[in-house]
């Protein structure tokens, strides 16, 4: 029988808490004192479990990277052709976090990179984790003869990237919607790859996300 760790349950328990807090008030309102409260307990208990309320902030932002991956790779299904496989992974990039908090929850800490060490990994790692996907998949593409890059795969992936971070952070702001952000990457991908962008966008749409006006 599995031992439960009670411990790992209760940190478990604060990193839910600090990400609910974070999703609701802010990364200036997830404070030790409120994220405490958010898990019934008393913010000198919470130090017992987490040496810093940094940590446990830490903690909370891997804890949404790696869920907002977990919905990378269930999108990406190897058995599809690399096509299919692009416009699954661009609509899970731009719309995966938008369905719970995790992309809000990035966002709020992504302005700490600038001055916090840890903050800068996790974000780094994510943002390199992505392009992973994304050269996998060019690559692919490219070996199956479906597309024909206009730039190195590496310069494209970062590309993509880059073009949803900031797209969706407008999507988060009330700025722009989803659906002309699908358009857009969609649009950007297929001519940096050489597709058809009314295929890739057709395709995107079948993964749920809604059809581009023409």
């Amino acid at each position: 029988m599995v031992k439960v760790d009670k411990k790992d349950i209760r940190r478990q328990e604060i990193v839910a808490a600090a990400q609910a807090v974070a999703a609701r008030d802010g990364a200036e309102g997830a404070t030790l004192r409120a994220i405490a409260a958010e898990a019934g307990m008393a913010a000198n208990a919470v130090l017992y479990y987490f040496g810093s309320h940094a940590e446990i902030i830490a903690a909370a932002v891997q804890a949404s990277s790696g869920r907002f991956l977990e919905k990378l790779a269930e999108a990406d299904d190897l058995e599809m052709t690399p096509t299919a496989r692009l416009a699954a992974v661009i609509s899970a990039g731009t719309t995966a976090g938008l369905d719970d908090d995790v992309s809000r929850i990035l966002y709020e800490y992504w302005p700490h990179m600038l001055r916090d060490a840890e903050q800068r990994r996790i974000q780094g790692e994510l943002t390199s984790a992505q392009e992973r996907v994304y050269r996998e998949i060019i690559d692919a593409g490219t070996r199956s003869g479906e597309f024909s890059p206009l730039l190195n795969p590496a310069k494209i992936a970062r590309t993509l990237v880059a073009q949803e971070d900031g797209l969706v952070m407008d999507v988060l702001a009330g700025s722009a919607t989803s659906e002309y952000v699908l358009d857009l990457v969609g649009n950007l991908a297929a001519a940096l790859l050489g597709i058809k962008a009314e295929v890739l966008l057709e395709l995107i749409a079948v993964r749920g996300g809604p059809v581009p006006a023409k």
